[in-house]
């Protein structure tokens, strides 16, 4: 059974980040990319907006894609990325986290990972006690 990641990114930083930093961590295989055998694939998406109630289509939407690719038995595990969970130059934490973990509890997504690519100069800031430490 293959596995497949999916990072669902904030939409609001995502009008400013193109994600390239998350999206090389995971090829990379980084930080809280470790450890994933070669054969994974990787998608990812934003929440949709606040309160992060858009989520639910898209990930309906992939629910049919995979059963339509005979992939319905992949593992899945979702990263909410680090601009989602912490704080960070873009913006606080995530106001509707709690929400938008129901959300993947309701699909069935239980295999959630905090956090996708941490920056060092994010990392320095925390040390610093400028940004909250992330969890």
């Amino acid at each position: 059974m293959s596995k497949l990641v999916v990072i669902i990114q904030c939409d609001t930083v995502q009008q400013r980040c193109c994600g390239y930093n998350c999206t090389h961590a995971f090829y990379s295989r980084e930080g809280k990319f470790a450890g994933y055998p070669e054969d994974t694939h990787y998608m990812s998406f934003t929440c949709g907006g606040c309160s992060g109630g858009a989520l639910t289509v898209k990930l309906e939407n992939l629910a049919k894609r995979l059963r339509r690719f005979k992939e319905e038995g992949q593992e899945i595990c979702v990263h909410l990325s680090t601009c989602m969970v912490s704080d960070n130059s873009h913006k606080p934490p995530c106001p509707h986290l709690d929400y938008i973990q129901k959300i993947l509890a309701k699909k069935k997504l239980t295999n959630i990972v905090h956090g996708t690519y941490i920056s060092k100069t994010a990392t320095r800031r925390r040390e610093e006690g400028i940004y909250k430490k992330f969890e």
